[in-house]
């Protein structure tokens, strides 16, 4: 007993010494890592706000700009200058086209949302809104009096309905106004005005993205005056323990306010994680070691050795123990399950054998009904074209072709064979289209290798109804074969339209799909789209293996060329073994 005492309190007192200095660094790291937060979220926080600065410096930079152009426009100077009354009869269409002119500038600039020009002798001027307006005692306006004072500089007014903020006929406390003189650069004894006014909500919208959270307030300030705050609510709600950043740039100033709280709630999380991590880590050392004191290390080696060999492929492997506990339920479990793998391993091949072998013929049977609908339709067009004269050949070309494709069970024939048998085909096909010739060139030694059958012929079919029957001019049909390393390539091509480089493409994005582990055609893709093509490689996928492949190359106006890439070791040994 003192012996398996002695042996507990060693694991755990190793574990705990493991554990000392990864609990000291991750103090350090955890303290650490909150002075990079608080950093990290003050500089991403002055950023914003600097941003957001900068947007205001830029509208009000525009506006600079935009006033003193239209200030310093004669065509718009010289109407109200020298004049009484703007709104007189003889000045009323200078007016209205001054009015469309300012019309024009709201319009394009979106940030503008009205303006004004008035005239300082009479008060009277021109607004986008209300049209022509009477502005009794606008000289008396301290704003007005401002701009006189500023000789041709730009305003930034902000009327206020508040306590001594007086009461304006025209200026709303909703917007911000920027205002200047007209031909400022010329003395005038009752000086005249432009004034344009920005919706505070479009400021406002600039810098909302700047409150993250429902519990965040910013306020932007001109020349120390408040314009607008996005959440004062939150701000009297969590006054009492708010952090707070306000940045300047010129006379314009924004200030962040958000609780505390909020702010270094991931910080303090990852704290309290740090916490909780050490004390599990602690609690699980010494689980560890108790755990490992009853010994557990023997029978988790029994299992780990079992699963190694049953993962090398002996299925049979078997745990040989006389444990009654927990482990031995286990043991037996594990033998179990190896043994019902083992069963399940054997039942699956087996289906999937007789699966592959059953979608192999109907991939197969599916090509005849196909071609025989396109050939019943070609006699009908012969047979009106023909007055049904030629009808005998086509139907005796066509019977021969169904012989061979369904004669005998074979499933294979060599080259040469396969060639004659698709020239029973294309002897129909000519017979129907009449303009175009076909050339074969079997290379020498590629004859006798077997192929599948009906490989070639929707190829073939393509190539006729596709490209050389809708071409103008009399087309040209080759069919060639070689050898190459253990490869057999057998090339149709024909002269033909050819096709886009779009469709082509998509045919062969759609071929790429079909490999010898999925040769099945994808639920997505459209059974009826490129059915031949889809059709050949599922075939020679299944039959063949992943190195059996179909390359397609086209260019419009010029024709397209098809070639089967076909593996020739396995049936060279098949035709050998069959001729023996």
């Amino acid at each position: 007993m003192l012996g398996s005492m002695s042996l507990q309190l060693k694991l755990t007192f190793t574990f705990l010494l493991i554990l000392i200095p990864l609990v000291g660094v991750s103090m350090f790291a955890n303290h650490y890592s909150q002075g990079i937060m608080n950093v990290q979220i003050s500089d991403r926080t002055k950023g914003a706000l600097l941003t957001s600065l900068a947007y205001m410096e830029q509208i009000a930079s525009n506006m600079d700009q935009q006033t003193l152009l239209i200030s310093s426009n004669p065509n718009i100077v010289n109407i109200f200058r020298d004049i009484e009354d703007p709104l007189a009869q003889n000045h009323l269409y200078d007016i209205h086209t001054v009015q469309q002119q300012l019309s024009s500038l709201t319009n394009i600039n979106g940030a503008i949302q009205e303006a004004y020009i008035v005239h300082g002798a009479s008060g009277n001027g021109v607004s986008t809104e209300l049209g022509a307006m009477r502005w009794p005692k606008v000289k008396e306006e301290a704003w007005f009096q401002q701009v006189v004072k500023s000789i041709g500089a730009l305003v930034i007014y902000m009327p206020t309905s508040g306590p001594g903020g007086g009461q304006n006929l025209y200026l709303k406390d909703a917007n911000i106004y920027y205002i200047r003189l007209l031909d400022a650069l010329r003395d005038s004894p009752e000086p005249n005005v432009l004034i344009f006014g920005v919706n505070k909500r479009a400021l406002q919208n600039m810098i909302q993205h700047l409150q993250t959270t429902e519990r965040m307030n910013i306020s932007l300030f001109y020349n120390q005056q408040l314009i607008l705050e996005t959440n004062p609510a939150a701000k009297m709600t969590y006054a009492s323990d708010m952090f707070s950043m306000k940045e300047s740039s010129g006379a314009w100033a924004i200030q962040l306010e958000q609780p505390k709280d909020e702010i270094f709630k991931q910080s303090e999380r990852l704290q309290l994680f740090t916490y909780l991590t050490i004390l599990l880590s602690v609690l699980l050392a010494v689980w560890t070691a108790w755990l490992m004191y009853i010994q557990i290390i023997k029978p988790l080696r029994q299992l780990s050795s079992a699963f190694k060999f049953v993962g090398s492929g002996e299925l049979n492997y078997q745990i040989r123990h006389g444990r009654r506990d927990e482990f031995g339920f286990v043991m037996n479990g594990f033998n179990h399950m190896a043994e019902s793998q083992r069963r399940m391993i054997e039942e699956d091949y087996e289906k999937e054998l007789r699966l592959a072998k059953s979608e192999f013929s109907l991939l197969q049977s599916q090509i005849n009904p196909h071609f025989l609908y396109n050939t019943l339709d070609s006699i009908y067009s012969v047979a009106v074209k023909f007055n049904v004269k030629q009808i005998s050949e086509m139907v005796l070309n066509l019977a021969k072709f169904f012989r061979v494709s369904l004669g005998k069970g074979k499933i294979t024939f060599t080259v040469e064979e396969t060639v004659q048998h698709l020239l029973y085909y294309i002897r129909v096909q000519q017979m129907r289209t009449a303009h175009f010739t076909v050339e074969v060139d079997l290379e020498k030694g590629s004859e006798s290798i077997p192929v599948l059958k009906l490989l070639l012929q929707p190829i073939v079919e393509n190539a006729v109804i596709h490209g050389i029957e809708k071409c103008p001019f009399e087309g040209e049909l080759h069919i060639r074969s070689k050898v190459h390393q253990h490869l057999l390539y057998i090339e149709v091509e024909d002269t033909g339209l050819g096709m886009p480089a779009a469709l082509l493409k998509q045919i062969q994005e759609e071929l790429s799909l079909l490999t010898s582990k999925l040769y099945r055609v994808p639920q997505e893709s459209p059974a009826s789209q490129f059915f031949g093509m889809k059709n050949v490689k599922s075939r020679m996928k299944l039959y063949y293996g992943e190195e059996a492949d179909v390359l397609i190359e086209s260019e419009e106006g010029l024709g397209t060329k098809v070639t089967l890439i076909i593996p020739i070791r396995r049936e060279e040994e098949e035709y050998e073994a069959a001729r023996r």
